[in-house]
C-alpha cells in the first residue's frame, strides 16, 4: 500500500535544516573590550593618509537673478529633506535673505550624479562646498563579528561645538558604552558618520578615521572629542540601537580621539608650563 504524503511535508523533510534565529543570536558570543593600551601613535600618525575624492568648494559664477531668493530656498529645502544640508550662508546679516552658499553632506560626484538623475540645473549664483569621500567601509569584516549593531551617523557631519570634552568609549557585550569625565560608561555612544571600526594587528577593537585611514583610538582608551557634538540619529538607527543594547540614554559622541594620541600631535601639551605673572602683577600686594 502506498502512503501520499502532503506536498508541504514532503518539501519539509528535504528542506536543510535552519537554526532558530533567536537562538544563533542568543548563542553567539559578542566582544569586550574595556581596556586596551595606546599603541605607537608616534608611528601610526606618521602613516599615508588614504587619498580618494577631497573636499572642494566651488564659488559662485553667476548673476544674482531675481529669483534668488526662491531659487535658494528651494535648493535649501531639497539638501534639509535628505538630511544633507550642513550649513548655508545668505545675503545680509541674517536667514531672511537670498541664499548665498550651501554647504552639502555630498562628495561632488555624488551631488552631481543625484542632480542630473533628477534633472535639475545648479545655480551658478550660489556657491557650494563638498565633503571628502569616505574609504573605509562602517565596520571592517574583521569587527564585524564581534559587535550588536553599529552606533553611527547616515548623515555627513557639518560645523560642531569646539569644547574639548574628556571621556571614554567602552565595547560590553557587542555594544558600545560612554562616559563623560571620569564617571561610568552607562550610555549608549553613537559616533559621527566619520568614524569606523576596524581590529588592529594586534586584535584590539580600534575607532578609524573613514576618509584618511588614521586610527584615532583603542576602545576603553581614555579619549576626548569635540563638543557637545550633535548628530543626525535616524529613527530606524535608534530603532535598531534599542533593540540590540536597550533603552539606557544615548550620548552623542562624535569623533573621539585617543588622548595619548591627541598629547603625541600636541606635545607642548602634556606637561604645559604656566606663563609668568605680567610686570607689576604683585606690587600692589605688598603696599
Amino acid at each position: 500500500m502506498r502512503y501520499l504524503l502532503p506536498l508541504a511535508v514532503i518539501l519539509g523533510a528535504c528542506a536543510p535544516a535552519q537554526d532558530d534565529s533567536s537562538t544563533a543570536t542568543a548563542d553567539r558570543d559578542y566582544a569586550t573590550q574595556v581596556e586596551a593600551p595606546a599603541p605607537d601613535y608616534a608611528s601610526l600618525t606618521k602613516q599615508a593618509r588614504i587619498e580618494g575624492e577631497g573636499y572642494v568648494r566651488r564659488d559662485a559664477t553667476g548673476p544674482i537673478p531675481p529669483s534668488a531668493k526662491a531659487v535658494g530656498q528651494t535648493w535649501f529645502e531639497r539638501l534639509e529633506a535628505e538630511n544633507l544640508l550642513l550649513g548655508a550662508g545668505f545675503e545680509g546679516k541674517g536667514p531672511g535673505g537670498a541664499v548665498t552658499h550651501l554647504d552639502v553632506g555630498m562628495t561632488e560626484s555624488e551631488f552631481r550624479s543625484w542632480t542630473t538623475q533628477n534633472g535639475w540645473d545648479v545655480p551658478t549664483h550660489i556657491s557650494w562646498s563638498f565633503v571628502p569621500a569616505m574609504n573605509l567601509p562602517e565596520v571592517s569584516e574583521a569587527a564585524s563579528e564581534g559587535i550588536r549593531v553599529w552606533p553611527a551617523s547616515s548623515a555627513r557631519t557639518g560645523a560642531q561645538n569646539e569644547a574639548l570634552l574628556a571621556g571614554r568609549v567602552e565595547l560590553r557585550d557587542g555594544c558600545f558604552w560612554a562616559t563623560e569625565g571620569e564617571g561610568e560608561a552607562d550610555k549608549l555612544a553613537f559616533f559621527h558618520a566619520e568614524i569606523g571600526l576596524d581590529r588592529d594587528s594586534e586584535g584590539y577593537y580600534i575607532l578609524v578615521d573613514r576618509v584618511g585611514g588614521q586610527t584615532r583610538a583603542r576602545l576603553g582608551e581614555a579619549m576626548s572629542w569635540g563638543g557637545p557634538p550633535s548628530a543626525y540619529i535616524s529613527p530606524q538607527a535608534e530603532q535598531n540601537l534599542r533593540a540590540s543594547c536597550g533603552e539606557a540614554p544615548i550620548l552623542v559622541v562624535g569623533s573621539p580621539e585617543s588622548s595619548e594620541r591627541f598629547l603625541t600631535n600636541y606635545p607642548h601639551l602634556r606637561n604645559p608650563v604656566v606663563p609668568p605673572p605680567p610686570p607689576g602683577a604683585g606690587e600692589g600686594a605688598d603696599s
